[in-house]
């Protein structure tokens, strides 16, 4: 899917990706959309913390009480998150009942 003559740095892949497919794929998104850094997940403990981290140190967690609410961290979507305003919110449903209940309804509105 590279444009002929289009030369690319190889990504760089932890030994355990092995999948062609799944290469060749990062590799073409990468092509597209010029990333920063690409992180590939591992799900380990320590990507888990350093993830935290990232996020505590960047303002969007906050780490709560590690007596009371251990490995436990608030988040917070910024105000001018359109998912957020309830009032710009719309349900489209071919049934009242899949929007939620009238309660549901009427703390949304």
């Amino acid at each position: 899917m590279s444009a002929p003559g289009l030369r690319t740095r190889p990504i760089e892949r932890p030994a355990w990706v092995r999948h062609r497919a799944l290469r060749q794929w990062v590799s073409e998104v990468a092509r597209l959309s010029k990333p920063e850094r690409i992180h590939w997940c591992d799900g380990s403990q320590a990507e888990y913390d350093g993830l935290c981290a990232e996020l505590v140190k960047a303002g969007t967690f906050i780490r709560l009480n590690d007596k009371l609410r251990p490995n436990s961290y608030l988040a917070r979507s910024h105000p001018s998150d359109v998912a957020r305003m309830e009032d710009r919110t719309f349900i489209c449903s071919q049934d009242k009942d899949d929007a939620g209940t009238d309660e549901q309804l009427d703390r949304a509105a």
